[in-house]
């Protein structure tokens, strides 16, 4: 038993404790704020400068004009993302071309990746070529026109960065973990370029990042490797993989420490038309934008060979679904896979045809694991999706059942129970 000197001890250094935890969260809270406040200027600067730095671009040479429509609040800043192999040797095409939906108010945003070998009408050349082309043409202004034809979508501005101020950027960053998914390998002497990344869960810094995303496997820059299930592969699903990754690292609190740094370093890196005005929005939203509110996807289609040169043609139709679903938030029609829980020959098909009418994508019929389940189910992985399902579900009288656990190739597995009648 404690003493009451030793009481009165353990008081007092109770006490001084808790005094120096009340200094220590006033000096914390003083520090963020000045921090705060430099990132503010800085950024009020770097915006500036970017501003100036482009009307004075403009003001030299502008033959195609800039698509920059007034963006009112309630909709999103739609941003291309141009990375180019530029050189002073010679016109430099577009390796890598992202359209972004950015939405401040929200924080959703989406983002579609473009293959360079699209095959698209260019009419200033009077002819068909790749997009990755139309950047030797007219630059970005033409291809941001190009680009905006080929998506039936307003473009407002561009962003533009060569392979040094990419990998400058992620440098900044402190690199960008990723799964590597297997040995990559490739030597191209006549491009410099030599490519040796283990497989495995590794931080890439900046030149490695760079060979991650410009590797070609047998399968090219895209392939549809599952046309029934709309699975593509190649480096531009690569691209978006990696997109992702530097979406969660850019979104992580500590990296608002490397604020000052970045910025300089975007800024330093990048040739854009974007307005001081929107950079302020969009980075006073940053805290908005989460991984979770971000969507990726593919321009969809197939590769096809056209005057012994192969290009990627894009499916027009579900083009235009994945432009309404990314670009302007419209819910993608819902994919699913239907299986016969019931027993009863036929059931899966009939129950199948009644979900199509319900405009839901049915991709897969086929028998549950076994022929005895009393009520039918409804299997997703979010809540997002359950409530999506809901009406669905009362209409085929299903249980609905979150696993987030479960394969992702579909949106939905329906499992037909005895309950459901044809």
């Amino acid at each position: 038993m404690l003493s009451p000197e030793e009481i009165a001890r353990k008081q007092q250094e109770l006490e001084a404790k808790r005094a120096w935890k009340k200094r220590r969260k006033h000096k914390t809270i003083i520090s963020t704020i000045f921090l705060c406040l430099i990132g503010i200027c800085l950024l009020f600067g770097s915006a500036y400068f970017s501003y100036q730095r482009g009307l004075a671009g403009r003001r030299i040479s502008d033959p195609y004009g800039v698509i920059s429509w007034e963006t009112p609040e309630y909709q999103r800043t739609h941003i291309l993302f141009l990375g180019t192999d530029s050189s002073e040797q010679a016109p430099s095409r577009t390796d890598t071309i992202l359209l972004a939906a950015l939405d401040p108010n929200t924080g959703h945003a989406g983002v579609i990746s473009i293959p360079r070998d699209t095959r698209v009408y260019v009419p200033e050349r009077e002819r068909w070529d790749r997009i990755n082309a139309v950047h030797v043409y007219g630059g970005p202004e033409l291809t941001v026109k190009t680009v905006s034809e080929l998506l039936g979508v307003r473009i407002d501005y561009y962003i533009e960065t060569d392979f040094a101020g990419f990998s400058k950027i992620i440098d900044t960053l402190g690199g960008v973990e990723i799964d590597v998914e297997k040995d990559m390998q490739y030597t191209d002497v006549a491009g410099g370029l030599y490519i040796d990344i283990k497989a495995g869960r590794q931080v890439l810094d900046g030149e490695t990042a760079l060979e991650y995303v410009r590797y070609r496997d047998h399968l090219g820059d895209v392939a549809l490797v599952n046309p029934n299930y709309e699975v593509y592969g190649g480096r531009v699903e690569r691209q978006r993989k990696f997109i992702l990754a530097v979406i969660k690292e850019i979104l992580q609190p500590s990296t608002i420490f490397k604020l000052p740094k970045l910025l300089s370093q975007i800024w330093d890196a990048v040739d854009t038309n974007v307005p001081w005005s929107t950079a302020l929005k969009l980075a006073f939203a940053a805290e908005r934008f989460t991984v979770d509110k971000v969507q990726t996807a593919i321009v969809p289609g197939n590769s096809e060979q056209i005057g012994g040169a192969w290009y990627w043609i894009a499916d027009a139709e579900r083009t235009k679904q994945v432009v309404d679903w990314i670009i302007h938030g419209a819910p993608m029609p819902l994919t699913a896979e239907v299986l016969n829980g019931s027993g009863v020959q036929g059931i899966a098909a009939a129950a199948a045809e009644f979900v199509r009418s319900h405009n839901v994508d049915v991709k897969r019929i086929g028998n549950a694991e076994h022929f005895n389940y009393p009520v039918s189910e409804i299997r997703v992985n979010s809540q997002a999706e359950a409530d999506r399902v809901a009406e669905l579900a009362q209409f085929l009288q299903a249980e609905v059942l979150i696993d987030p656990f479960r394969d992702q190739t579909f949106d939905m597995t329906i499992i037909v129970g005895k309950n459901f009648s044809k």
